[in-house]
């Protein structure tokens, strides 16, 4: 999911520069991708319904012609084969399967799925430095970054309550008063940017359930 993340946020990227009907319709497939996965791996529906979704995805996305799209197309071509290799591995594609799960449809829900974007590009992001500059990922970090987006995952796809978000939160508040490699000082800006959206948002959450 962490993959598909960095996917949805670079191509909503484009959208916001582009005009390009062909890619506002692969963001919803792309999407669509991410809502199988999270009702797979929170929801307990079977992975099988991830194939179908898979494979319509690639078909749109690989006759999308824009030239400026086509340094994320080779990066959902990896992606999208790595996940293939795995459900092929472990049998599970059907080329029609179909199951019916529920994802709960309001502003909060979407809101919600914009902050697991947020956070899974901003983990794959460290991933990349990581690799690039060969300088390990400190445990910590990477481990409050995941359980929050575990947190909003729980949440979203097996409707459980806020109370894990929050006590995930509170740890994710905390990283940013340590020091971390200057190499990750970019994306822990945009955490810091996250943090406050997240903040007013369960503020506002809460009161709606108070």
């Amino acid at each position: 999911m962490y993959y598909q993340s960095k996917i949805i946020s670079g191509i909503y990227s484009y959208i916001q520069d582009h005009n390009d009907e062909k890619i506002e319709d692969l963001f919803s497939n792309a999407v669509s991708i991410f809502n199988a996965l999270g009702s797979w791996i929170y929801g307990g529906t079977s992975p099988k319904v991830i194939y179908p979704e898979l494979k319509l995805f690639l078909m749109k996305s690989n006759s999308c012609s824009a030239e400026s799209f086509s340094h994320l197309l080779d990066y959902i071509n990896w992606s999208c084969n790595n996940l293939y290799i795995i459900l092929e591995k472990n049998q599970w594609i059907e080329e029609h399967y179909y199951e019916s799960y529920t994802l709960k449809q309001s502003d909060d829900i979407t809101t919600g799925l914009f902050f697991m974007w947020r956070l899974g590009c901003l983990i794959m992001n460290m991933t990349d430095i990581s690799n690039e500059k060969n300088i390990p990922i400190l445990k910590n970090l990477q481990n409050v970054f995941n359980d929050l987006f575990d947190a909003f995952g729980k949440w979203i796809y097996h409707q459980e309550g806020i109370f894990n978000i929050t006590q995930s939160f509170q740890r994710f508040e905390k990283l940013f008063g340590g020091e971390f490699d200057p190499f990750y000082e970019e994306i822990l800006e945009e955490a810091r940017d996250t943090r406050k959206n997240i903040a007013k948002f369960l503020q506002n959450l809460s009161g709606k359930l108070s």
